[in-house]
């Protein structure tokens, strides 16, 4: 999926904190490990994630590139967001710096 592959590549590892997430994008499955300053995204659930999103593309791409607070998506109904509070918005702002240094150069 291309927006996972965005995300990965806007991954900031000075905001990240080490933990595995799981995000639903309209039903397809991703786990994204963040350990030691990297980034790993596969394929399918992971077993006892710390955090799990489930959303939409737009809306997954709107809260990790800052466009959208998670509460926001929350309420409207687009986002799910179980888990870790602390991690989860942690996880969004770990990738807003890199994509606000793209769209500024």
């Amino acid at each position: 999926m291309l927006l996972l592959l965005a995300l990965k590549t806007a991954f900031d590892p000075a905001a990240a904190a080490d933990a595995t997430f799981a995000i639903d994008v309209d039903g397809d499955w991703f786990t994204v490990i963040v350990s030691a300053g990297a980034v790993q995204v596969t394929r399918g659930r992971a077993a006892q994630p710390a955090v799990s999103f489930h959303a939409d593309v737009a809306t997954l791409r709107s809260v990790a590139f800052g466009r959208e607070p998670i509460g926001a998506a929350e309420d409207a109904g687009r986002l799910t967001v179980t888990g870790d509070r602390v991690l989860a918005e942690r996880f969004a702002r770990s990738f807003l710096r890199r994509a606000l240094a793209r769209l500024a150069g």
